[in-house]
């Protein structure tokens, strides 16, 4: 009669544990971004003729760190010209696989598995760089490219819109040609923040 032998039987475990990372939602994906423009300090250009106190204040002070900075009455300026998307992607793959080879001495279980994972976030936001004497012109297009329906229509809607559109140019050309007298270079201070202009109605 044969012997019979009892093999002991290692069962080996490999494990590996796959952190889904930092969630994020969309609330604070938006939340963040409004934020980060609010930090940047943008300076609306939109509808002059409305502007508080402050806010004509702010964009003077834009205007003179630019023309400092540059060294001339009639600086390149940065103008957010349509609206900021953002676009949050996120995907996970993951694959495993089990295997069993049985040896002459003892069975091995053999344990693989793998897994990928990519998060991508997209921010678009258009920017035009135009002369400061120019911007009332590059304001007036995002102006019409916003009215857009509003003046295809016939009669007053269409002469409202248009009209107003261009009483905006108007007075915003009107006051960057304050700004830009030949003695406010000798004014200039080295420590003037810069911030980019935005195309948007004042809160």
């Amino acid at each position: 009669m044969k012997p019979i032998y009892f093999l002991p039987v290692w069962l080996l475990l490999s494990g590996c544990v796959f952190g889904s990372g930092e969630q994020t939602s969309v609330s604070a994906a938006l939340a963040g971004v409004q934020k980060d423009l609010a930090k940047a300090g943008v300076v609306s250009v939109s509808e002059v003729q409305d502007w508080s106190a402050e806010q004509s204040h702010r964009f003077d002070g834009n205007v003179r760190a630019l023309q400092c900075s540059q060294h001339t009455l009639d600086p390149v300026v940065a103008l957010v010209s349509g609206p900021v998307t953002m676009q949050l992607n996120g995907s996970l793959t993951q694959s495993g696989s089990f295997s069993v080879s049985a040896l002459t001495t003892v069975p091995v279980i053999g344990i693989a598995a793998d897994a990928s994972r990519s998060k991508t976030q997209q921010l678009s936001l258009p920017v035009q760089f135009v002369p400061l004497s120019a911007l009332p012109d590059a304001e007036m297009q995002r102006e019409v490219e916003y009215a857009g329906a509003l003046l295809g229509q016939p009669g007053d809607v269409r002469d409202k819109e248009a009209g107003r559109i261009l009483n905006a140019r108007q007075a915003l050309y009107t006051h960057i040609h304050g700004l830009q007298a030949p003695e406010i270079l000798a004014e200039c201070q080295s420590n003037q923040p810069v911030h980019p202009f935005v195309g948007l109605k004042p809160l």
